[in-house]
């Protein structure tokens, strides 16, 4: 497609990276995979990228546009983290600008708000300063959820079919956002010309009790929503996968993770930028519940 405007997407295997590839080459882009392995799909070019590698101008060569999707999630120390992803972000966005590349987005999170006490959010938010100094676009993405059942929610799943699901108290709450309304965002935001968008959420603007949020996972996985629950003091289980954490266990949920949930957002920033733009971000009940939670 020699006429087709051409992305890279960094972490372009990973959940929210699948996505955009497919939304994407649907809407004509030519997608070049950066990531470390090739792609599962041969027909999506593939360019080695990982987060610790210094990019060359190879890298960028043909690209009108940059998503950078890719944070390495591994990591517990927050120096290492730090040092990873967010001067990782630093290099790539800073040699893009260099090599031309017209359209800088940076994939961010609704945990990375002022005042946030999780290192995710805090290193998101430093990767946003750094993004509008270098004249890109910072999207916060709530809870994605849909047929990918990838990312944070195929974690929450988990715990959502189990024979007795564990239910944060006091409950916290998310916001969310389906996995193709989230895709229009993003590719509405990477076409702009000029680019006006500096930062925005990508979220429903309804705050969505954590018990809904495992019912309609539940309902999904299984057909049904109907489950039993426990209340857990969410700090006495943060408590509990530090004391793991620290003591060499790789857990399927991280400490860290679970002050994002417990410590959300207070607000979708910037949400009427999807009113103008005739995106409909579509409530969760809607979509996962049949529109009212089932008791």
């Amino acid at each position: 497609m020699p006429d087709a405007r051409v992305v890279g997407i960094t972490g372009a295997g990973g959940y929210v990276g699948t996505v955009l590839t497919r939304h994407f080459r649907q809407a004509g882009w030519h997608v070049v995979a950066l990531q470390r392995s090739a792609p599962a799909d041969p027909a999506v070019e593939h360019r080695p990228y990982d987060l610790t590698s210094a990019p060359g101008p190879a890298l960028f060569e043909g690209l009108d546009a940059l998503v950078h999707c890719a944070y390495d999630l591994r990591l517990i120390d927050e120096a290492e983290i730090r040092r990873v992803n967010l001067l990782g972000t630093e290099r790539l966005f800073e040699a893009a600008r260099t090599a031309g590349v017209g359209s800088l987005v940076l994939i961010s999170s609704m945990s990375a708000y002022e005042g946030t006490t999780q290192i995710y959010g805090r290193t998101k938010l430093a990767c946003e300063h750094l993004t509008t100094q270098l004249g890109g676009t910072s999207l916060r993405l709530g809870l994605v959820y849909g047929d990918g059942g990838g990312g944070m929610a195929g974690a929450l799943t988990t715990l959502a079919t189990l024979p007795v699901a564990p239910v944060l108290r006091p409950e916290p709450y998310q916001y969310t956002v389906h996995e193709d309304d989230m895709a229009r965002c993003v590719l509405s935001v990477t076409a702009q010309r000029p680019v006006t968008t500096r930062m925005a959420g990508v979220a429903n603007g309804r705050r969505v009790p954590f018990d809904e949020v495992l019912r309609g996972l539940r309902r999904s996985a299984t057909g049904s929503a109907s489950m039993r629950v426990a209340p857990v003091p969410g700090r006495l289980l943060g408590t509990a996968l530090r004391l793991a954490e620290r003591s060499g266990l790789r857990l399927p949920f991280r400490a860290d993770s679970l002050d994002g949930l417990v410590r959300p957002a207070p607000a979708v920033p910037n949400i009427d930028l999807w009113t103008q733009r005739r995106i409909t971000l579509r409530d969760y009940a809607d979509h996962m519940l049949g529109a009212a939670p089932e008791a």
